[in-house]
Parts: C-alpha cells; sequence; structure tokens
C-alpha cells in the first residue's frame, strides 16, 4: 500500500466510542463489557425526534458512540478501524467525519420511526459503519480502490450486519439502508471527481 495517510479521523472516533461505550457500560452495570437494556441508554445519549424539539442537539453525536451490547460495540469499532485504513485518505479527515456523522445521524433517526416507544431511542454506530462501507463499495467497485483487502474489509463490516437484520428482523433495517444509501451516494460523487491522485 503506497502513500500510507495515518486516518487521524478514524482514530479518534474508534477511540471515542471504546472509551464512552465502556463508560456507559460499567457505570450503569458494573462491567466495561455490560449490556445496557436501551431504555437506560436515554441518559447517556440516545436519541429521538423527541429529544431534538428539546434541542438536545449533543444527542446525534453522543447516539453514535453508545451501544447497549458491547460486542456489537467492538464489532462496529473494527469495522470502522478497518474501513478508515483504506478510505479516509479519499476524502480527507473533515470529509470523512462528516460522512460518518450525516449517515450515522440521518439512519439513526430513521431507525428511531420503526420502533414503539419507549424502545425507540436511536444508539449505535452501525448505520454510520454502513455509510462508510457502502462508500468503499462505490470506490471499490468504480476501481478508484482497487485493494483486495478493502474488499475483504467490506465483507466483514457489511455482511454480517445485514445477515443479522434478517435473521432477527426478516429483513435489512430502515436505519441501515439509509446510512448505507447515504455512504453510496457519496461515494457516487468522489468517483465523479476522477481524483487519481488518491488512488493506492
Amino acid at each position: 500500500m503506497k502513500n500510507f495517510c495515518i486516518p487521524y479521523c478514524t482514530l479518534i472516533i474508534c477511540t471515542l466510542t471504546l472509551l464512552y461505550s465502556m463508560y456507559v457500560a460499567f457505570d450503569v452495570t458494573g462491567n466495561i463489557l455490560g449490556n445496557v437494556k436501551i431504555i437506560q441508554l436515554e441518559t447517556y445519549g440516545g436519541v429521538t425526534f423527541s429529544h431534538l424539539r428539546n434541542r438536545e442537539l449533543w444527542r446525534l453525536f453522543a447516539s453514535q458512540l453508545v451501544h447497549s451490547k458491547q460486542i456489537h460495540m467492538l464489532y462496529n469499532v473494527m469495522s470502522l478501524a478497518l474501513l478508515g485504513i483504506f478510505l479516509e485518505r479519499h476524502i480527507h479527515v473533515v470529509k470523512f467525519f462528516l460522512l460518518w456523522f450525516i449517515a450515522g445521524t440521518v439512519g439513526t433517526l430513521v431507525s428511531t420511526l420503526f420502533v414503539e416507544p419507549p424502545w425507540n431511542l436511536g444508539t449505535g454506530a452501525s448505520q454510520a459503519v454502513l455509510g462508510i462501507a457502502a462508500f468503499g463499495l462505490v470506490l471499490s467497485l468504480k476501481g478508484i480502490n482497487s485493494s483486495n483487502w478493502l474488499r475483504v474489509t467490506l465483507c466483514f463490516s457489511m455482511i454480517p450486519a445485514f445477515a443479522l437484520d434478517f435473521i432477527f428482523a426478516g429483513h435489512p433495517k430502515p436505519g441501515h439502508i439509509t446510512g448505507a444509501l447515504i455512504g453510496a451516494l457519496a461515494g457516487v460523487i468522489c468517483s465523479k471527481k476522477g481524483d487519481k491522485q488518491l488512488d493506492i
């Protein structure tokens, strides 16, 4: 892999997710890897449209860091870390953060529309991770990043997420689809620029 760039944004997001999610788990359960009931996450950043109407905008960020199940959190962090190594260089730090934040925020909010209160709290990084993965999938299909390792990473980050959707819900979750569509759109926009010096 030539012209390796340190994925600063990825490292920061992954570190914050690990620290905050484990802090919440410890605060609630006494165990940094303890599972937390979804309704218990409201205090720590779980988001609904009602919170936004109350101008609690901090939840848009915090909701993507906090997780109910810590094994799920570790999977999301690992997926994002691997994706960021290959993809952050293509759109640089600020745009990478915006892609993560927008795909995650919109996907999370959409997910709250399909769950009955009080279980409709939006939490977790899956929507953002699938947004980044869909961005990478487009770049891979367009030949902008032809790394075989990226393809393996895409399989690792996308197949289990959607497989679990089918197993537990019988269909892809709307929030996951929304995040992935936003990422794919960003990939199409980036690929049209034809920025060949970013290729690896």
